[in-house]
Formats: structure tokens, C-alpha cells, sequence
């Protein structure tokens, strides 16, 4: 038993090590070494990284409007016409961007008969604009309203710079009279007593018309009533510089 025992042994031993069958070979394509990945096709030129798809292009920014400097010869030319009484005031720097590099304080217009007509109080502007808001006031609204009711003397409630958001409002964008580029006007004051206020719905409308019609002729914003509950009880002038040139002219008369 012993030896038929380990003969048994001997032979499985022999045909497990020689007898077992050999795996058959691994395919060529599998034993071959693994391909690399294929590499994308080329970008095409136009979507090269200097020129993305057009979805995701950043949007061009529009140019910022040109800088509007302040001429000091603007002002030397203004105080030396006999066109105005004007002062010189120091240069104001506000904070957010308010400020005038060369302001005056518009104290008066004088009139082609050499009339002297105050302006209360004084408003404190940039000199290219005090050039334009004095030749309205001298070259249009004073005569048109002494055409109708009377010799005027002064022109009173108006306002000049102020460093504040448009309309007061704490956003928005910055008003002009934060730049000395806006006046604001209440009423005018003839000799009699009797005052006219600008923006009252009760003018004669030829009246009323003309000055309208005259204002958004030399200025590119005005806004009286109707524009806005803020400008119920005057009028509005500024020379803001718009991209496209359009003005706004609003002004209700009835």
C-alpha cells in the first residue's frame, strides 16, 4: 500500500507538471504594446485662442467718450467780452469725481443796453458752460420775457455746482452741476414786483414755446415739468456730451 501510495503520488505529480495544457498564444493585437490615444485634428485658425467662437468672444467694451478739459482761455475770453460779471474762484476738487479745474462764480449778465441783471445767488460754474448759459439768458430769455410783460431786474433761485448724484438720488449716475456743467432756473423778477416762474404751467404758451423751443436749441439736456417730480418748480440746462449727439428736451407747458 505504501508504494502504490507513493507511486500514485509520483504519477500525479508527473501529470499535473507535464500533462496540463498550454494556454493557447495571446492575439498579435493584444500582445502588441498598447496604441497612444489618436491627437485631435488642429484647431482651425479662426478658432485659435487670439480668435474664440464668436458665443464666447468677450463683448468689446464702446470707447469712453472723449475727455471734455476745461479751456482756461475760455475763461479769460468770458470775463474780458463785458458780457458778465464774473469772479474767479479757486479750483474745487470734490470727491467721486466733482469738481471744476477753472471755476467762476457767474454774478450778473449785462444786456446789449449795458443793463445789469443779477443772478441769486451766484452760481459757481465751468467757463465754457457759463458761456453758453449767460448768451441764453442774455440773448434769449430776458428779452423774450421783457417782450411780454415788463423790464426785468434779477433772476432769482438759481442754482450752479453742486457735488451730488443725479436728482439726488444716493446711485445713479453723477449729475452735471457735479462738474459746473448745469445751471437750474426758478424765476425772474420785474420792476413792478411781479415775478414769473419759469417752469409754471400757467405761462403763455407763445412765451413759454419760445423759451422751450430756445433752450434745447443751445443745450443738450433740458428738463422742466413733466420730465420728473424734481423738476416740477424749474428748469433744468446742462451740456452733457452724449456718444450719439442726441439731446433731451423735456418740458411739459400744459
Amino acid at each position: 500500500m505504501r508504494a502504490f501510495h507513493a507511486g500514485c503520488v509520483f504519477a500525479l505529480t508527473v501529470v499535473s507538471a507535464a500533462g496540463a495544457p498550454t494556454p493557447p498564444p495571446r492575439p498579435a493585437e493584444v500582445t502588441a504594446p498598447a496604441l497612444a490615444p489618436p491627437m485631435p485634428p488642429p484647431r482651425p485658425a479662426d478658432l485659435s485662442p487670439s480668435n474664440p467662437p464668436p458665443e464666447l468672444a468677450p463683448t468689446p467694451m464702446p470707447a469712453p467718450l472723449a475727455e471734455h478739459p476745461e479751456d482756461p482761455a475760455t475763461c479769460d475770453s468770458l470775463l474780458a467780452s463785458g458780457t458778465v460779471e464774473a469772479r474767479r474762484v479757486a479750483p474745487i476738487m470734490g470727491p467721486n469725481g466733482c469738481g471744476i479745474a477753472a471755476p467762476l462764480s457767474l454774478d450778473a449778465v449785462i444786456l446789449a443796453d449795458k443793463r445789469r441783471i443779477p443772478i441769486e445767488p451766484h452760481p459757481v460754474l465751468r467757463c465754457d458752460f457759463a458761456t453758453e448759459a449767460a448768451g441764453w439768458i442774455a440773448g434769449d430769455l430776458i428779452p423774450s420775457l421783457e417782450a411780454k410783460a415788463g423790464r426785468v431786474v434779477r433772476l432769482a433761485g438759481v442754482g450752479g455746482y453742486e457735488c451730488r448724484k443725479r436728482n439726488r438720488q444716493s446711485g445713479g449716475q453723477l449729475s452735471e452741476h457735479a462738474r459746473g456743467n448745469a445751471i437750474d432756473l426758478t424765476s425772474a423778477q420785474f420792476a413792478d414786483g411781479h415775478v414769473f416762474l419759469l417752469a409754471s404751467r400757467a405761462n403763455d404758451l407763445d412765451l413759454a414755446s419760445h423759451l422751450r423751443a430756445s433752450a434745447c436749441r443751445r443745450f443738450s439736456t433740458v428738463l422742466g415739468p413733466g420730465a420728473d417730480p424734481e423738476h416740477e418748480s424749474h428748469v433744468h440746462l446742462d451740456l452733457e456730451p452724449r456718444r450719439d449727439g442726441n439731446k433731451i428736451c423735456e418740458w411739459e407747458l400744459r
